[in-house]
């Protein structure tokens, strides 16, 4: 086969827009020296709710996880900057976090890619620094894990694994 019958099988246009799944994958791809650290945050799947009424389970939903991920970025971000300067001088990390599991029905869980890390910071005690966060975070679960992003595609293939063609619903854009 030659290359024109492939692109005529695959429906190859070279004068085609990209898909909104393409652009934020093609974008993310350009940062990711911006971003180096992998973050996957696992998630209660129900929370517990107080009201006048009694307590009653509710299942999380996405703006459950965006309020459980800014709770988690403020702690972070504490641990890494101290109170002072998170708080005072509105130092911050740099965040992309998107939801996985809302499209696929599985379990909610969270992936961040950071950075804006500050110079003093060493590699081993990123895991650490995120244990610390999460304890002042119900709403997450013990397992999490930190790894490098690097050139392995985790910004660009991973991360946007569940993005539909036509809309980033599940990128938490007012995050970043």
């Amino acid at each position: 086969m030659n290359i024109q019958q492939i692109r005529q099988k695959t429906a190859f246009s070279p004068n085609a827009q990209p898909t909104q799944k393409e652009a934020t994958r093609n974008w993310l791809s350009s940062i990711h020296k911006d971003y180096p650290i992998a973050l996957t945050l696992t998630l209660k799947q129900f929370i517990e709710v107080k009201n006048d009424k009694g307590t009653y389970f509710k299942k999380i939903d996405k703006d459950d996880i965006r309020r459980i991920a800014t709770h988690f970025q403020h702690k972070l971000n504490r641990q890494i900057f101290g109170c002072r300067g998170a708080k005072i001088y509105g130092m911050s990390l740099k965040y992309v976090v998107v939801i996985e599991g809302e499209r696929t029905h599985k379990n909610l869980h969270i992936h961040m890619a950071i950075g804006g890390l500050p110079d003093y910071v060493k590699w081993n005690e990123i895991d650490g620094f995120v244990r610390k966060a999460k304890l002042s975070v119900d709403e997450l679960d013990q397992q999490h894990k930190v790894d490098i992003a690097g050139d392995s595609g985790w910004m660009g293939q991973y991360l946007t694994k569940e993005l539909g063609i036509k809309d980033t619903d599940n990128v938490l854009w007012d995050l970043a």
